[in-house]
């Protein structure tokens, strides 16, 4: 898992939109619930998505098994910044999927 400065987070975002790199963006999240919604909208989790760490990672698992290349995750947590339980989660999905990048934007 990457982390860097929001700042960051604009070259790879303009990256993406030029087509050199596959990136999902999640912004925003400034407490649990708050970050279920937002991974939700920006990655199109299913209705029954539980809300909590293990759906969570159960979510994310599918929508990494939905890549056949390379492509980057990108979270830019609120402003309460980055939820520790949520951090788990991306570091062992980061572990999972070798051809996924995780990079979370430190405010």
């Amino acid at each position: 898992m990457i982390h860097i400065e929001a700042a960051g987070v604009d070259g790879l975002l303009a990256r993406a939109v030029t087509g050199t790199d596959h990136v999902h963006l999640v912004d925003g999240g400034s407490g649990r619930e708050e970050t279920y919604d937002r991974f939700a909208e920006a990655l199109v989790l299913p209705e029954h998505f539980g809300r909590n760490l293990d759906a969570l990672m159960d979510c994310l698992r599918d929508v990494a098994d939905r890549h056949d290349g390379p492509w980057t995750l990108v979270w830019r947590p609120g402003h309460g910044g980055a939820d520790p339980g949520v951090l788990d989660v991306l570091g062992d999905l980061d572990d999972e999927y070798p051809d996924l990048s995780i990079v979370v934007a430190d405010r």
